[in-house]
């Protein structure tokens, strides 16, 4: 009787169970992960699961109605392109890919779409091209960490338009100019 009471408390627990991440965050997880080559970093990141429990990512709380708020990609062997879905995570404060060498291209304009992302790092890659102007939508970032990668050009003066920045690092980069 004990073996049955505990089977179905587990059962009725189970599927009771709410899969809290948004159905559009995990569509776009997804897209993110193929984009990289499904690499064994992001082998978490399983459609039958609940991707706010997904390694890498944090999601917000119920007044968010848990929408993925960060996206932390770092020290893995991941190779390829900042993938342009990361624009269509519209809760992220946080977007860090760091020190993933086999990162290269440009930074991708679709990061102008996070409006709410406060915290930016993309260190210790490859990336190249210029720092981008589109940077200087984004008011309400406090911290830009651009270091160690090969971006040229000059820093555009757009990025004083951003009142809450706190912190920029751009060093061990290509740039030119004032």
């Amino acid at each position: 009787m004990t073996l049955f009471l505990l089977l179905s408390t587990l059962l009725l627990t189970t599927s009771l169970a709410k899969d809290l991440c948004h159905k559009d965050d995990k569509t776009t997880l997804l897209k993110i992960k193929k984009s990289l080559n499904n690499p064994y970093h992001l082998a978490s990141w399983d459609p039958k699961t609940d991707c706010c429990s997904w390694y890498c990512l944090e999601c917000g709380d119920a007044t968010v109605n848990h929408r993925v708020t960060s996206l932390i990609i770092q020290d893995g062997e991941i190779s390829g392109q900042i993938p342009p879905e990361v624009g269509d995570l519209p809760y992220l404060t946080s977007l860090i890919f760091r020190k993933l060498t086999n990162l290269t291209g440009h930074i991708q304009p679709t990061i102008a779409k996070l409006k709410n992302l406060t915290f930016l790092r993309l260190s210790w890659t490859n990336l190249t091209g210029p720092v981008p102007e589109f940077l200087s939508q984004l008011k309400n970032l406090e911290y830009i960490d651009l270091s160690f990668n090969d971006l040229s050009g000059s820093i555009p003066s757009s990025l004083s338009s951003l009142r809450k920045l706190e912190y920029l690092e751009l060093s061990r980069n290509k740039l030119t100019g004032e």
